[in-house]
């Protein structure tokens, strides 16, 4: 039987939720991957990513693909090396850079999970970086999401994060929590693992991969974002319609248009 290694164990959850997302985890990947003996190569058809070797396993009711260290590295510095996703504009966006990443991987035949890191304000700080486009500043999230697959590691299975915003390789989950805990180590995050059809921390949206509508709406507040990281101003503009917006709704909500 594959023994499968959880390296993501937790600085701490803040939550008896988030221990049950992680011990459901566990449970159903340690069942199915019993049946894992061999690698099946998976036919691809988009020139975005390079051919790899992938086997699936389910989590749950949702496939995830489990591929070795130097495929995982390969597919990892190919996302980065994508023009079109604007990485270094991580400031906002990490729900549209990990729906894109998602996408591009399905196509290939490779099959990720997505990962959120959330805090709860009233017990933590918030999640936080160093600003690449700003040097001296910080990033600061209340959640953050990548996605995510399984490397083969000798006889055992340990998530790794695909997440070129925050990390120059793919790392396992606990490396990914560390890179934006390092003001507060000991800080309480909530780590949850979900199919990489949920868009949001909240799985309010679920999306479609094949919805062509919404997939033009990625890609379009892509380039915007693309747009402001290469302007001194980018990301100001970006506070200020963001700001804008919500006075404008504010507005709605009262009656004011």
């Amino acid at each position: 039987m594959i023994k499968v290694l959880f390296v993501i164990i937790l600085v701490s959850l803040s939550s008896a939720q988030a221990a049950d997302d992680l011990s459901s985890f566990a449970t159903s990947l340690d069942s199915t991957l019993r049946h894992l003996n061999s690698h099946q190569t998976v036919q691809c058809d988009s020139s975005k990513l390079t051919q790899v070797s992938a086997a699936n396993t389910k989590l749950g009711d949702d496939k995830v693909s489990v591929m070795s260290e130097k495929e995982a590295q390969k597919l990892f510095l190919e996302l980065k090396t994508n023009g079109e996703i604007p990485f270094e504009f991580s400031i906002a966006g990490c729900e549209e850079r990990a729906h894109e990443m998602s996408r591009l991987m399905l196509l290939k035949g490779i099959t990720p999970i997505k990962v959120f890191a959330s805090v709860d304000e009233n017990d933590s700080p918030r999640l936080r970086r160093p600003n690449p486009t700003k040097s001296g500043t910080t990033v600061e999230w209340k959640y953050h999401v990548a996605p995510a697959i399984l490397v083969k590691k000798n006889n055992e299975l340990v998530p790794y994060i695909l997440d070129p915003s925050l990390e120059k390789n793919a790392v396992p989950v606990s490396e990914w929590q560390a890179s934006m805990t390092h003001h507060n180590p000991k800080m309480k995050v909530q780590l949850k693992f979900t199919p990489a059809a949920q868009f949001d921390d909240r799985g309010r949206i679920r999306t479609n991969f094949k919805d062509n509508d919404f997939n033009k709406s990625i890609k379009e507040t892509l380039r915007e974002h693309k747009a402001r990281s290469k302007s001194v101003d980018g990301e100001d503009q970006y506070w200020f319609e963001l700001q804008r917006n919500e006075e404008r709704m504010m507005m709605f909500d009262e009656g004011g248009y």
